[in-house]
């Protein structure tokens, strides 16, 4: 799995790229508590677009990723997901999103 970080327009975007499993869960949390807590990142959009999850524990890791988010006042816009995989993750209307296409992140926020 590769992660590329980036800004666009103000934005913070992770893209995740390859297999998305137990064993390369790891990098995507290193990555993520380095922006959160060392940082001070708040506000992440996260695209799997090009990532293959490996079942639903990979949702439940993700879930406790996004309330880690959340409890620091964060807010999520993740790209790339199927409704199943939406629904399963679940809906917070004030602090997560969800879009399809990285370029409708623009549409829901203005920095």
């Amino acid at each position: 799995m590769d992660i590329t970080t980036y800004v666009n327009k103000g934005i913070l975007f992770l893209n995740i790229n390859g297999v998305f499993d137990r064993n390369t869960y790891y990098k995507f949390e290193k990555e993520i508590d380095y922006l959160l807590y060392k940082q001070g990142v708040s506000f992440f959009t996260i695209n799997f677009k090009n990532a293959s999850l490996t079942g639903d524990e990979m949702l439940s890791k993700i879930q406790n990723k996004l309330i880690e988010i959340f409890l620091r006042c964060g807010q999520v816009v993740m790209c790339g997901l199927n409704k199943l995989y939406q629904e399963k993750i679940g809906t917070e209307k004030a602090m997560l999103h969800y879009v399809n296409d990285e370029r409708e992140v623009f549409d829901l926020i203005t920095l």
